[in-house]
């Protein structure tokens, strides 16, 4: 691979990174003018129109908690062969 071939792979690696955002942790939540502001990182923001917002809870709920309960049955099963070793 050239030393130019190399350079184009990077740009498509940090164009593709650029357009995805990992927010792991969130710190400050507050609505304003229509507006759903989410603080995270140092000084990170994401705003949301409320209305979009609103018309995408009922899937974002549902995702969200069906997350949820695979994460709390993965852990039950790890706490259940944790204690069937002791």
């Amino acid at each position: 691979m050239t030393k130019q071939q190399r350079i184009e792979e990077l740009e498509k690696k940090l164009d593709q990174a650029l357009k995805h955002t990992y927010v792991y942790d969130t710190h400050t939540l507050h609505c304003e003018n229509g507006e759903l502001y989410i603080y995270y990182g140092d000084d990170r923001s994401l705003v949301i129109n409320i209305d979009t917002i609103y018309n995408d809870l009922p899937f974002l709920i549902f995702q969200v908690c069906k997350e949820q309960k695979k994460n709390q049955e993965d852990t039950l099963k790890s706490i259940k062969d944790s204690l069937d070793k002791i």
